[in-house]
């Protein structure tokens, strides 16, 4: 920190104003020395004046140190400040905040037209309050999926809650809740639910084709003038994602839960399709029948499975190359189903809301 600052520089006396910020409690307060400095002399003495006093002369040493009465230093201070039409020298005063939290201390009771109008004064763009509760979710969300990947007591603790127990359940509530993860992770093109519904759908028989029935953990559509298909099956971070034991040395095996999750979102688009009709275009009903405007094309939807964790190829800190090798080859070899992990997922929303 600078603790001393230079009031005046002159050839041999130069004024001087010393800082030194003392801690009580969870405040700091500044103590102030205004004194003199003698440049003909090393170290920090003190210059002498010499002042007339009833005929005579004496030395006196040009220092005055506030530390005994710094409370009313800064009341006098204050109460200048804050006179009407009194002007004092360096403009307003500027409050700097170390951190967030200071910052919003001094926002804290503030007028939130005022606060906004500065926020937007300061960062530039037309920012509503609406994009700073969006943005604020988001961060908080993510925050939240990261404990869900790390933190298995706090994973535990949210399946207790779960309306539904089991861990499948946990990331299905949290992805309904949190739409826009997949809406901008799974793929370049933007994607939302169908009809602004829920993400998890009937797809044979009673369902929102018109027609009972298989589930899908999440059914999507692209966004744009004629929307395309999405579906994806859910799994949980902890599946495994290749068997335990090589099926020959340095050959490792998709795992029975991947291969099957991979199996289950291909039957589930080849039913729907079938229930579907031969058109290239379907629409699609509300519960009651009721026709949404909503055209889809169901020429070769997009299928994508999320499961489990690139954590399982890592040992000690350093990946295992022909675990990670066995992975990617399985995955790039399956052509209509992109398979992504839940890290990997989160690393995506992470770009979404932090842009690193």
């Amino acid at each position: 920190m600078i603790t001393d600052f230079v009031l005046d520089d002159r050839p041999q006396v130069a004024s001087l104003c010393s800082v030194t910020i003392i801690k009580k409690g969870d405040t700091f307060t500044p103590r102030i020395k205004l004194w003199k400095k003698d440049k003909k002399r090393a170290g920090e003495i003190p210059a002498t004046q010499t002042v007339p006093e009833t005929g005579n002369t004496r030395a006196v040493k040009a220092l005055v140190d506030t530390k005994d009465v710094h409370e009313n230093f800064w009341k006098v201070i204050h109460f200048l400040q804050g006179c009407t039409g009194l002007s004092t020298p360096g403009g307003s005063p500027q409050f700097v905040a170390g951190d967030e939290a200071q910052l919003a201390q001094l926002l804290t009771g503030q007028d939130r037209t005022m606060v906004l109008g500065a926020v937007r004064t300061a960062i530039g763009g037309g920012l509503t309050e609406e994009d700073i509760r969006l943005i604020s979710n988001r961060k908080d969300q993510l925050k939240r999926f990261e404990r869900l990947l790390t933190d298995p007591e706090y994973f535990r603790h949210e399946e207790s809650l779960a309306t539904t127990r089991g861990t499948e359940a946990v990331w299905q509530a949290f992805f309904e809740a949190n739409q826009w993860i997949f809406g901008y992770g799974l793929n370049l093109i933007a994607c939302e639910s169908i009809n602004d519904g829920k993400l998890e759908r009937i797809t044979t028989g009673a369902n929102i084709f018109g027609g009972a029935g298989k589930r899908i953990d999440a059914i999507m559509r692209s966004k744009g003038l004629i929307s395309s298909m999405l579906f994806c099956e859910i799994k949980t971070h902890d599946t495994e994602l290749l068997s335990k034991t090589p099926y020959r040395v340095g050959v490792y095996q998709a795992s029975k839960e991947l291969g099957g999750g991979v199996a289950q979102v291909q039957k589930t688009v080849s039913k729907a399709q079938q229930f579907i009709s031969r058109e290239f275009l379907t629409h699609i009903y509300d519960d009651d029948g009721t026709p949404t405007g909503i055209e889809m094309s169901t020429t070769r939807p997009r299928q994508v499975v999320v499961i489990g964790s690139l954590r399982e190829f890592t040992h000690n800190g350093h990946v295992n190359p022909e675990k990670m090798n066995s992975f990617e080859l399985y995955r790039t070899s399956i052509q209509d189903v992109e398979i992504i992990t839940f890290d990997e997922l989160y690393e995506r929303a992470r770009f979404i809301v932090e842009d690193h």
